[in-house]
C-alpha cells in the first residue's frame, strides 16, 4: 500500500500524505532538510552580550515572515494534505501547519539544534483538530514552537496532544489519554 506519494507537476518536491501515523512517519522523514535552509542562518543575535536561545530565535523569524507577509499560513485542498520540504514552502511563501513546522524543524537543526516535529491534535473549546508543530530544547530548557504563528511556549500547553513524534529520523507513536 503506497502511503505517501509525490503530487506531481503542481508541487514535484511535496507529497500526498495519508492521515496515518505511518505515513506521518515516512513523511517526516522525507522532509526535514537542514542542508535547505542552512544558508538562511546567519551568527545568532545577542541580548546584552549573551547569545538569544535558540527557540526565541527560530520563533522571531517566523514572526517576522509572517508580520511581512513572506510566509503564510494557507490551509491544503481537501483532496489531499500536501507535505512540502522546507525549500519548497520558502519557495511558495505558504504552507499549512505541517510544512510551516517542517520547515522550523530544518532550521533548528541546520543551527545544531535539538528539535523534534510532532504530528498530533490541537483542542480548542470549539473541538479537537489535526495539527503539527516543533518542541525541542536550548539554553532556557523545553520550548515548544507554534510555526503557523511564531508563538513560542516554555512547555507544552495541555491544548496540544501529541500523536507522533519525529527528530526527521525515527519515529514513535504516543498513544492519547481518553
Amino acid at each position: 500500500m503506497l502511503v505517501a506519494y509525490e503530487i506531481g507537476a503542481a508541487c514535484p518536491r511535496c507529497l500526498c500524505v495519508q492521515p496515518s501515523p505511518v505515513s506521518w512517519c515516512r513523511a517526516a522523514s522525507q522532509l526535514v532538510r537542514p542542508d535547505e535552509v542552512g544558508h538562511l542562518l546567519t551568527a545568532r543575535p545577542r541580548r546584552l552580550g549573551r547569545p538569544v536561545p535558540l527557540g526565541e530565535n527560530i520563533a522571531a523569524w517566523f514572526r517576522g515572515k509572517l508580520l511581512a507577509g513572506e510566509l503564510a499560513y494557507v490551509p491544503d485542498p481537501e483532496s489531499c494534505d500536501r507535505w512540502c520540504g522546507p525549500a519548497t514552502t520558502l519557495e511558495l511563501g505558504t504552507g499549512d501547519c505541517d510544512d510551516l513546522a517542517i520547515l522550523a524543524a530544518s532550521l533548528i537543526q541546520a543551527a545544531g539544534g535539538s528539535c523534534v516535529l510532532i504530528i498530533g491534535r490541537l483542542c480548542t473549546s470549539e473541538g479537537c483538530d489535526g495539527h503539527a508543530w516543533v518542541e525541542g530544547f536550548d539554553s532556557k530548557g523545553h520550548f515548544l514552537l507554534e510555526a503557523t504563528s511564531g508563538a513560542l511556549y516554555r512547555g507544552r500547553p495541555a491544548a496540544y496532544q501529541p500523536l507522533v513524534v519525529s527528530d526527521g529520523v525515527r519515529c514513535v507513536a504516543h498513544r492519547l489519554a481518553a
